[in-house]
């Protein structure tokens, strides 16, 4: 019997290497800048929703208007009934613009209202904001977006509100004419901002004071249209193609959205039959790109000039050739009244939209005079602020900023008689009246008060007869008036047709 020979077992195999292991160096870098991307991708997802919604963009930052809305963009879209209750703009002493330490006092809050456009929050306040204050913005944590998550920190910034500007044309003695900008708090501060070799006819600041809208004619052509001039950038847009019109007299809607003009069409190839046409109201619609523009009424027989709108946007009155009267249109409710007058002047809306004023015209002792009515749009009641038969000549008025009061062109012709109408302030309810600027050197001619209310710009001629000076020719003056302080400024000479810019 053979001798048992000892089993070899076979050998434990050898743990096979990682892949990994086996990996190039090349291919090892790659697999580590995966891993790492991985890790990073899930930190940032856990980090979101630490982060919660931002802000992408705010505005007005530093200085503001006093017509500017605060701007906020979020970086998703929000649910938007929960943003409001986070949101606080507040008036603040200007030594705390510190946006941390600023101290937030509930009595300077800002009333305002809110609208949306995607994820930007437009709060648009009550009133302007005052010039020279500080405001401060706070958005506080809570509001929620769409997808549930929520804006977890506090966003604070503040800004400086400017003093209004003063845009007018000149020279007003030659050719050609330009728009002009000055500040009245500062000497020496006019510049020029158009450059047209043509002139400038006439001109619309928007609401916000960003742009101008102005009507430049091509000597051409003899054809006007209407431009777009960015007070920020300098570039100018053209907003009408008037290939044979005359498309002029700008006048923005109280959102910044539309501009209302008038329209000549001069019919050139039916010159000798047709000749020109009589004025239409035309809109600019800039909430499209690039702006479109339509006739603001269907009804081509609606013809006439002088457009005036309403605060709120929710009114607009004008002068109609058809009816002889001052047509008011209620954009609510579609209505459309016509008030009936001989003056040939559209009047002036309330602030709230809800009054119309208006000159008429009377004859006493063979002289034509000019009174002053008001119409209540909503009792549908006419009441005279002056009486055709009292020795007054009033015939232009502008309505102060709390509907309550009117700021009269007016001319005495008793014993208070000046050669020039003078400017006062009137109650309506009792007919009183304070003296504004009351000088017989001097005409005063078109004023506009500022979006505050408490400032009043005024075009003055000079009286060569009341100076006594024959050689004074009379050139118009921009001047400024501070109602609180009753203290009058003198802008610019040689230069007219002044316009507020916020």
């Amino acid at each position: 019997m053979q001798p048992e020979q000892p089993v070899q077992l076979p050998s434990k195999p050898a743990a096979p290497r990682s892949t990994f292991l086996r990996l190039n160096r090349f291919d090892r870098n790659v697999a580590l800048i995966l891993l790492a991307l991985l890790a990073l991708t899930g930190f940032t997802i856990l980090l979101g929703d630490r982060v919660g919604v931002t802000l992408q963009r705010v505005a007005p930052l530093g200085v503001a208007r006093s017509t500017s809305s605060i701007i906020i963009q979020f970086s998703e879209n929000m649910n938007r009934v929960t943003v409001p209750p986070q949101l606080q703009v507040m008036q603040i002493p200007a030594d705390q613009l510190d946006t941390v330490s600023a101290v937030v006092d509930p009595s300077t809050a800002v009333s305002g209202t809110v609208s949306w456009s995607g994820t930007t929050l437009n709060f648009r306040p009550t009133k302007p904001l005052d010039p020279g204050a500080s405001y401060q913005v706070i958005l506080q944590p809570g509001a929620v977006s769409d997808s549930g998550r929520e804006v977890v920190s506090e966003y604070r910034y503040s800004f400086t509100v400017r003093t209004p500007r003063v845009a007018y044309l000149a020279p007003a003695d030659s050719a050609p004419m330009n728009i002009w900008v000055a500040d009245p708090a500062v000497p020496n501060s006019a510049r020029q901002v158009t450059n047209s070799p043509s002139g400038i006819y006439d001109f619309g600041v928007s609401p916000d004071g960003s742009k101008i809208a102005f009507t430049e004619k091509n000597s051409n052509t003899g054809t006007m249209d209407i431009k777009l001039l960015d007070l920020e950038t300098g570039s100018v847009e053209q907003v009408t193609n008037c290939a044979d019109a005359e498309c002029k007299t700008p006048v923005w809607r109280p959102d910044g959205q539309a501009i209302a003009y008038e329209r000549i069409d001069l019919n050139s190839a039916m010159a000798e039959q047709l000749g020109a046409s009589p004025t239409r109201i035309w809109l600019i619609d800039l909430s499209s790109q690039p702006a479109a523009t339509r006739p603001l009424f269907d009804d081509s027989q609606i013809l006439g000039y002088g457009v005036r709108w309403s605060q709120d946007g929710t009114r607009i009155s004008m002068f109609d050739y058809g009816s002889q009267g001052i047509l008011v249109h209620d954009f609510l409710d579609g209505s459309t009244e016509v008030i009936a007058s001989k003056y040939g002047n559209p009047g002036e809306l309330s602030p709230d939209g809800t009054k119309l004023i208006y000159p008429e015209i009377t004859l006493v002792t063979d002289q034509a005079t000019s009174y002053l009515q008001i119409v209540d749009l909503v009792n549908k009641t006419i009441e005279r602020v002056s009486n055709p038969d009292e020795p007054i000549d009033d015939d232009s008025a502008v309505w102060t900023n709390d509907n309550k009061s009117i700021i009269v062109r007016r001319r005495y012709t008793d014993e208070r008689y000046t050669r020039g109408s003078q400017i006062y302030l009137v109650d309506p309810a009792d007919g009183s009246a304070e003296p504004l600027i009351v000088d017989q050197n001097y005409q005063n001619g078109l004023f506009l008060l500022d979006p505050t209310g408490t400032q009043l710009v005024v075009q003055r001629f000079p009286d060569a007869v009341a100076l006594n000076d024959p050689n004074n020719p009379g050139l118009p003056q921009i001047w400024t008036l501070d109602m609180q302080t009753m203290t009058l400024v003198k802008v610019v000479d040689n230069a007219y047709f002044p316009r507020w810019v916020p």
